[in-house]
């Protein structure tokens, strides 16, 4: 690649050379609609686009008659399409021959690039970039969310800056091979996070066992109630010496509370009844959600911090903080959660008492056991932080790439 000339981004190929063209849309690509005729008997699958470029997905097949009223569409192959609710936010894709067959409705409007002109994967590359959302905003006019509508004849006359035919298919190409590696370290970080999860389910179900060094079997696990091996942490912020509020967030785990809603909810000025939290303390939210189904139980890692007091706040032994950290990533305590819930309070926390909380039974292996586990688990956790962060500089390549290659 090489540097820029005079209308043309600073990385370029270097078997090309010249200006780059402007163009409208509409110079570029031709509008397709091809009419279904719904029969009431017949199934029918049709596509949506997700938004942020994350790319096109499939519906449930329906029978058309439960398609009523609704304009739909044959997706045709290798066109670039939109939803024109959400094109602003970047809801475009390009068909593929999965889609022959299917369906779209009259809200996400396709284009077929003219012959020897337009490379519908260049084109789509160039709206996923910061340029290109701006001109699909500047189509989009109206308020925030829906009312943001893309308009068709608006979109048709847009300008958009170009190189040639071959130029575009050797970007979209490059493009192309650095989205499938991505991609693949993508399927790899989740392969990598199944497993684990699974393993971890296992193990500490005692469906696996570990054994000494002499291929012998460890001692049978105990089973000891949490109290035993915790202790509860109720220290307040006397004077509110500490400000620094921290959350715990089923996904996310301990972090600041200012990071995770963008905005300071408790008040600075009064956090007296809040409790100290030290670095390795486990903290309980009660507050349920989809991935956390009866409340998460994170690790401190960040450091001293305060908590609200409906959150409970314990600690282990410096030798049972990452063992009991990998244990509490599992579902192997939630029955006993559920089995002590009064759901008679608010649906989306669990009302739960401090004496039935510390009352949880919990597996306990000897030391030696305990200690393979948590190597064995580091050694997973630290492929998949690989992984991530592979991921993560690919991600960071690629959008260096999009910023130079369309500027």
């Amino acid at each position: 690649m090489k540097k820029n000339m005079q209308r043309v981004p600073p990385l370029r190929f270097s078997e090309f050379d010249g200006e780059w063209s402007h163009h409208r849309t509409k110079e570029l690509f031709d509008r397709v609609a091809d009419g279904v005729d719904v029969e009431d008997g017949r199934f029918y699958q049709e596509i949506g686009i997700r938004s942020h470029g994350k790319g096109l997905f499939h519906k449930t097949p329906v029978l058309g008659e439960t398609l009523g009223d609704k304009r739909v569409f044959w997706v045709k192959n290798n066109a670039l399409i939109l939803n024109i609710v959400f094109a602003w936010e970047q809801a475009v894709a390009k068909t593929s021959n999965a889609e022959i067959g299917m369906i779209a409705s009259h809200r996400f409007p396709m284009f077929k690039a003219k012959i020897n002109l337009a490379d519908p994967s260049y084109f789509l590359s160039f709206f996923l970039t910061r340029k290109g959302k701006n001109l699909l905003e500047l189509a989009s006019p109206g308020g925030a969310g829906r009312n943001k509508t893309l308009g068709q004849k608006t979109f048709d006359e847009l300008k958009v800056f170009h190189p040639s035919l071959p130029e575009q298919q050797k970007i979209a190409s490059f493009l192309s091979a650095v989205n499938k590696k991505i991609q693949q370290l993508s399927r790899k970080k989740e392969l990598l996070e199944q497993y684990k999860k699974g393993v971890m389910q296992k193990i500490f179900s005692q469906q696996i066992r570990f054994k000494d060094e002499k291929g012998q079997e460890y001692p049978a696990w105990q089973e000891k109630r949490l109290g035993t091996l915790a202790t509860k942490i109720t220290t307040k912020n006397q004077k509110s010496v500490f400000t620094f509020v921290l959350t715990n967030s089923a996904t996310k785990g301990i972090i600041s509370q200012q990071d995770y809603f963008n905005k300071d909810i408790a008040n600075q000025n009064n956090l007296e009844g809040y409790y100290v939290v030290a670095k390795d303390d486990f903290v309980y939210n009660p507050r349920i959600s989809s991935s956390a189904p009866v409340g998460p139980i994170k690790r401190n890692k960040l450091g001293k911090g305060v908590m609200s007091p409906l959150y409970s706040i314990f600690r282990f032994g410096i030798e049972d903080a990452d063992y009991f950290e990998y244990f509490f990533e599992t579902r192997g305590w939630h029955k006993y959660m559920h089995s002590i819930a009064n759901f008679g309070a608010r649906h989306d926390r669990m009302n739960i008492t401090n004496a039935d909380f510390y009352k949880m039974p919990v597996p306990y292996p000897c030391r030696e056991e305990k200690d393979k586990i948590c190597r064995f688990l580091e050694t997973l956790t630290k492929k998949i932080e690989s992984a991530k962060a592979q991921l993560i500089q690919n991600q960071a390549f690629k959008k260096g790439l999009l910023h130079q290659m369309f500027a």
